[in-house]
């Protein structure tokens, strides 16, 4: 697809019509739904003394998948494969690299979005913001506005999907005093400005970390929404699931494959 890089850069964000071809997303939906599968039964043996039988899959109000972690990379197989193989896909992958402005970009963050098995209604507005391991938000932004992005975030709904909202723009700015009173009266409610993504099965969102954004609605209806992202430069310790990716097809580089 034909990129604008500068409007993502000012924006923050970006609708990426098909980033699961459309021919490939009822496989990629049996891989996760394969890995849904065992990782229940992960959280159902690990669930705590007080906790309902099915552990964290009865008790998030977003159950998540991590794909690139104990327990699941070791459970990546010939069966699975394609959730893995999805990041691969020049919508995906390709995208990501341009807007990254790097040779390759990284996959950093393999993982899953599911819906509760009960209403937990809307989240809070927020930014992807962890002080433990990144500058606070305004060297953030000067690093964005000097640099570009260091890593861009995705959200791949494998079922049509409207919960996620954004600010456009508000990764290159602090809240506004209108958003921080608004905020401190109910963050859980739409913003000024909000946009909506609505994204039909198969579409994808990319944006830039610091954005605010917000989770609108955790209820129980059927949410499979793959979420990740790439970096300039990332280490995931455990490959052994590379052993069941296809190989690259004539012509492609191995990130292509």
């Amino acid at each position: 697809m034909k990129l604008n890089r500068d409007e993502f850069l000012e924006t923050g964000y970006l609708i990426v019509k098909e980033a699961v071809p459309r021919d490939k997303l009822e496989r990629v939906r049996q891989a996760y739904e394969t890995l849904v599968d065992r990782q229940r039964e992960n959280w159902k043996a690990d669930r705590a003394e007080n906790d309902p039988p099915g552990g964290v899959w009865e008790t998030a109000p977003q159950p998540r998948l991590q794909l690139s972690r104990q327990p699941l990379v070791n459970q990546i197989d010939q069966e699975t494969a394609p959730a893995v193989e999805v990041w691969l896909e020049e919508n995906i992958h390709g995208v990501s690299t341009e807007l990254l402005n790097v040779a390759d970009g990284a996959v950093t963050e393999m993982m899953m979005m599911c819906n509760p098995v009960k209403d937990h209604g809307p989240a809070k507005w927020h930014r992807d913001l962890h002080p433990i391991d990144t500058a606070p938000l305004q060297g953030y932004i000067d690093d964005i506005l000097e640099g570009g992005p260091r890593y861009v975030q995705w959200n791949i709904p494998l079922y049509d999907d409207s919960v996620l909202w954004v600010i456009p723009g508000s990764h290159l700015r602090l809240n506004t005093p209108e958003e921080n009173e608004l905020l401190l009266a109910d963050p859980c409610r739409p913003l000024p400005n909000g946009v909506q993504t609505h994204l039909e099965a198969g579409d994808g969102v990319v944006y830039i970390l610091p954005i605010l954004h917000w989770g609108s609605n955790y209820s129980p209806k059927m949410r499979r929404t793959i979420h990740g992202g790439f970096s300039t430069h990332t280490s995931i310790d455990n490959l052994s699931f590379t052993d069941h990716i296809s190989p690259p097809r004539a012509g492609t580089t191995a990130a292509n494959k």
